[in-house]
């Protein structure tokens, strides 16, 4: 029989192969237990960091005022635009209304003025006159302007914008006018009338607020705030909208909300470019 020795290559090596196997087993053992709770901790983390509502807030509020501002940025420009053309005209009676004697393009330019907004022109125009033409040829605020041309049309998306041009809700009486109203009334024979572009709708629209009967208190108002040397403010104006709604004082009511909400947002929009079919 052989003896046993330590000293052996046999049993070096196989100690050596056992203590490797060994090692690999212990730091094994120390990897799994050191990443294992790393998975629970994760989600905590996240879910503390990023609350759900703030995303969903950040979310549903941008559509909105970015829709606005569009529709703003869109009618601003043209609004501002017949403000100016109307104050011109203004400028032009007070001027004329000065003169001692009118020649006779003098008296062709204010029979067309007296024209346009409903006013019969006398012989000699007496201050009765002036007063009341001054009266009707006057601007619209643009805040008034741009609520109702938003409340009037949905933010733009109404088929008669799309498809007329008109943003204000007006209506005309001859056959082939306009768009005619898929809910029109039984016997009815308005139509919501057609424009071809959005400029013309806005000229009508403040011809009709500085001419109709049914504006007068609108116009009593404004005139009222500039002899008081007022601003012609946007929210009293509306008072004088009572007859514009079938929904009378309810309308008015809609139409100061809507300047005290949108307020800041017409304040700090700016008005794009004026497409060439809408600078006429």
């Amino acid at each position: 029989m052989r003896k046993f020795s330590f000293h052996s290559p046999r049993v070096i090596k196989a100690l050596t192969t056992a203590l490797i196997w060994l090692t690999a087993a212990v730091v094994m053992s120390a990897c799994s237990t050191h990443t294992k709770p790393a998975p629970v901790e994760q989600p905590k983390a996240v879910e503390t960091t990023i609350p759900a509502p703030v995303v969903k807030k950040a979310i549903v509020k941008h559509p909105v005022q970015q829709k606005k501002s569009n529709f703003f940025a869109l009618m601003k420009p043209i609004i501002v635009d017949e403000n100016n053309k109307i104050s011109q005209q203004r400028q032009q009676i007070m001027q004329l209304k000065h003169k001692k004697v009118l020649s006779k393009q003098d008296s062709a330019t204010l029979a067309t003025l007296s024209s346009t907004y409903g006013i019969t022109m006398p012989t000699t125009p007496d201050q009765t006159f002036w007063n009341n033409l001054l009266n009707r040829v006057n601007i619209i605020p643009v805040e008034l302007a741009l609520v109702q041309a938003a409340n009037e049309s949905a933010w733009g998306t109404s088929r008669f914008a799309r498809e007329g041009n008109n943003y204000f809700g007006q209506w005309c009486f001859q056959k082939g006018c306009g768009i005619v109203p898929k809910q029109r009334a039984k016997g009815a024979a308005h139509e919501v009338r057609y424009f071809k572009n959005k400029t013309k709708s806005v000229r009508a629209y403040m011809k009709n607020i500085n001419s109709s009967g049914a504006y007068a208190n609108l116009r009593t108002i404004r005139s009222k705030l500039q002899k008081q040397q007022q601003p012609i403010q946007a929210e009293l104006l509306a008072n004088g909208l009572k007859n514009y709604s079938e929904r009378g004082m309810a309308y008015v009511k809609t139409i100061q909300s809507m300047i005290r909400k949108n307020r800041s947002i017409i304040d700090q929009t700016e008005p794009v470019t004026l497409a060439q079919d809408d600078a006429r």
